[in-house]
């Protein structure tokens, strides 16, 4: 064997010369180095799985000696390009061919090869658990592992660190506490979802949750005792130590001791593949602390930081299966073989791939140093090569694009119609069918259980008003507890504003000695002297009305915008309200409650004023957008004023009308059905008016009184059949579709309806 040369060699051709695989050099003893000062001879290299070298490694391997790559086995016994209408059925023939390739052959080894694995790695999971066939193993895996931050336990263990020294946003510690593991029993676990169940019940959610606010927070759902002791002496423990800077050794030495005393990773035992995580989790941690060697010491808060660094880069994958499936992208693929290849997305613009080129360094740096992206031309001759290495790897391989990608047309790959052909049109036994197969089983229940008449119905108006949009959601809402939740706001709520709206509006008109109460006393305002009167109204209100917590975590400053925008806005709607015929507001906020077909209900109606005529006008005030037209029949999509009108009101009063006070800004008025609202309302109203051209008449009255009485009694007996009034507008709004599984049992009717459209073309 020839000695290493100084100044480099060509590859080695010589088919007889000794070669390893990407062996390290062997390194003599230093016993052997002092007696014999000859230089040894490094064995020569046989480099396999190198798409490409770049010029540093080249000449290492130079100065290393002789070496050669790894001759190709021979191309593909069937080389195919395939065609599909989008990513989706890409995704799935490439499924459907591995379960057959397995089916026929049980021991076959497939290599599936995209080049966006991380970003579709769900939905690729999903596709090939869809697609293949129930399996006590799993039948595929990734060569490549993910983020350790994106690792369910590792994920946790941050959150929970950083919970003790800072606030998490909700969603982050909803995902905390629905993973179990800051718990020391399922139970407790249960005890921390509830307590948040409540707290949102109860309009108390957050944008962001310190651990202190939370505890503090009371509840019908307490919090487990023990874990409030845990958790609080885990967070004194971290204060004690963090009053002055530690080693990241200390640091890294410090978390596991803070973990186990908040009981972490406690209430179930781990599977393998979490244990995996755990060791991969504690091998991050000793990285971060090997930085303390040079003594320096960094606050608690900096420590955090480095860590969630780490466990952003470092990748972590369970170890493998031996599953017959594997799933790379291109570069990782190196060196792999199987019986057959399917090549995802080779598309023109995808394949060969494109990039960027680094923003920091010259573009004829780049150039000469061949770096990737850096020409057009380097990006094809690594694709070419890659590509004649996969064509080498497999008996049979399949390369594969969708023609419809993002909302664009794509062009197949011109480097790999130049080894497969011209793409083909997907072959029929890989082509998903339209309809997939169905989750659930459909079947007619005429079951019912009656509602108990004993117990009043929680939610007033609302309850029937659910009825009428779709019995379920009534059924799950006032019998189940069931509902949805939105995300916490940094400001104000839509929802909160409303109710100080109502507030302000209510202190208004509520009478002498604080408000007024009939239209003269409003006419006999200055604009001065209104504006004062809102002013103080809003100032009290915003004073009173929102909890301490609230305005704690609310700047100043925004609330006395909040406060100015609402006293502009009501100040806007008395000069409206200035504009009406006579009226006396007879009461606010008025509390009714009401027996309706063996039904009790709670309720409270906005406004009641007594018009010119001495007849009655019902006022619901509104900030958003709505219209009478919800309240149209056969199936109202509103039932509030209706059942106000019918049940809520001393039956010997002449109803005037309903309408909503639309209070918005840009959009003040009155919208409803009024008898006469030229001769009661405003009198400059124009025939084209909706309160003039639709107005209030005795049938409609008569029509709403039968349609809520039908709906309460169908309530009673327990009428909860998944009927929504306009699929899927209504089902948009609901926010309870995990429970009626809509999505569902939808693929099921437009199934029907297609094959009745096209039994009817063919008749």
């Amino acid at each position: 064997m020839p000695p290493p040369s100084a100044t480099g060699s060509p590859p080695s051709t010589n088919p007889a010369a000794p070669t390893t695989c990407s062996a390290p050099p062997v390194y003599p003893s230093s016993s052997s180095r002092s007696s014999n000062p000859t230089p040894q001879r490094a064995h020569p290299l046989l480099l396999a799985g190198f798409d490409r070298l770049l010029p540093i490694q080249r000449a290492l391997f130079d100065a290393w000696g002789q070496w050669q790559q790894a001759a190709l086995d021979q191309p593909a016994e069937q080389t195919h390009f395939l065609q599909a209408s989008d990513t989706q059925a890409e995704l799935a023939a490439c499924a459907l061919w591995c379960n057959n390739q397995l089916a026929s052959n049980p021991h076959a080894r497939l290599l599936v090869i995209t080049q966006d694995a991380a970003s579709r790695r769900g939905e690729i999971e999903r596709a090939f658990l869809h697609h293949s066939s129930p399996s006590a193993s799993p039948i595929f895996e990734f060569s490549l592992g993910i983020p350790l931050n994106h690792v369910a336990l590792p994920h946790s263990a941050h959150l929970l660190l950083r919970w003790l020294s800072g606030p998490l946003a909700e969603h982050e510690l909803d995902w905390l506490l629905s993973t179990g593991h800051a718990a020391a029993s399922p139970q407790e676990s249960s005890a921390l979802q509830a307590h948040m169940r409540s707290l949102r019940r109860r309009s108390l959610q957050q944008p962001f949750w310190t651990l202190a606010g939370f505890t503090a927070q009371r509840s019908a759902a307490p919090l487990p005792p023990a874990w409030v002791a845990r958790i609080t002496d885990a967070q004194s423990r971290l204060a004690d130590l963090a009053r002055r800077p530690q080693t990241p050794l200390e640091w890294a030495e410090f978390v596991p001791q803070l973990l186990e005393a908040a009981a972490f990773t406690q209430s179930h035992p781990l599977s393998s593949a979490e244990h995996q995580a755990v060791n991969r989790w504690h091998q991050t941690l000793q990285t971060c602390g090997s930085l303390g060697f040079d003594g320096r010491r960094i606050p608690w808060q900096e420590f955090l930081s480095i860590l969630a660094r780490a466990l952003d880069e470092t990748l972590f994958a369970p170890e493998s299966r031996d599953a017959p499936i594997q799933i790379a992208g291109p570069a990782e693929s190196a060196g792999l073989t199987a019986d057959a290849v399917w090549f995802l997305g080779a598309n023109e613009d995808a394949w060969p791939p494109r990039g960027t080129t680094h923003p920091l360094l010259p573009i004829e740096v780049q150039r000469q140093a061949a770096m990737p992206h850096a020409t057009p031309q380097v990006d094809w001759d690594l694709a070419h090569t890659i590509t004649i290495r996969l064509i080498s790897s497999a008996a049979q391989v399949h390369f594969s694009y969708a023609k419809q990608d993002e909302a664009a047309e794509a062009r197949p790959s011109r480097l790999i119609a130049l080894f497969a052909g011209p793409p083909q049109p997907m072959p029929p036994e890989l082509i998903a069918p339209p309809v997939p197969a169905p989750v659930t089983i459909p079947f007619e229940d005429f079951s019912r259980i009656p509602y108990s008449a004993a117990a009043k119905v929680e939610g007033g108006a609302s309850v029937l008003t659910a009825q009428s949009q779709c019995p379920f959601k009534a059924f799950a809402a006032a019998r189940l507890a069931a509902q949805s939740y939105g995300p916490a706001q940094a400001g104000l709520t839509p929802s909160q504003r409303g109710q100080l709206l109502h507030a302000v509006l209510h202190a208004i008109w509520a009478g002498p000695p604080n408000g007024i109460s009939t239209s003269n006393e409003l006419h006999n305002l200055s604009d001065q002297e209104r504006s004062s009167l809102v002013a103080r109204q809003a100032q009290r209100v915003l004073r009173e009305k929102i909890s301490p917590s609230l305005r704690r975590r609310l700047p100043r400053r925004y609330l006395e915008l909040e406060e100015q925008r609402l006293a502009a806005l009501i100040t806007d709607w008395l000069a409206y309200e200035s504009t009406r015929l006579a009226f006396t507001v007879v009461e606010t906020e008025a509390d009714r409650t009401i027996h309706l077909a063996g039904l009790t209900f709670d309720l409270r109606l906005d406004r009641i004023d007594r018009l010119n005529d001495n007849s009655l006008l019902v006022i619901d005030y509104k900030s958003g957008n709505v219209t009478p037209a919800s309240w149209d029949l056969p199936r109202p999509d509103d039932v509030q004023l209706p059942l106000y009108a019918g049940f809520a009101l001393d039956p010997d009063e002449e109803l005037a009308g309903l309408v909503f006070a639309k209070v918005r800004a840009g959009d003040l008025a009155f919208a409803g059905r009024v008898g006469n609202a030229k001769s009661t309302l405003f009198p400059g109203l124009q025939n084209t008016s909706s309160l003039v051209k639709n107005p209030l008449s005795a049938e409609q009255l008569i029509d709403w009184r039968n349609h809520i009485e039908q709906l309460a009694m169908d309530f009673l007996a327990g009428r909860a059949d998944v009927d929504p009034r306009d699929y899927p507008g209504t089902c948009e709004r609901c926010g309870l579709q995990t429970l009626c599984r809509i999505q569902e049992n939808q693929i099921f009717l437009e199934n029907e309806d297609s094959d009745e459209e096209a039994a009817d073309e063919r008749d």
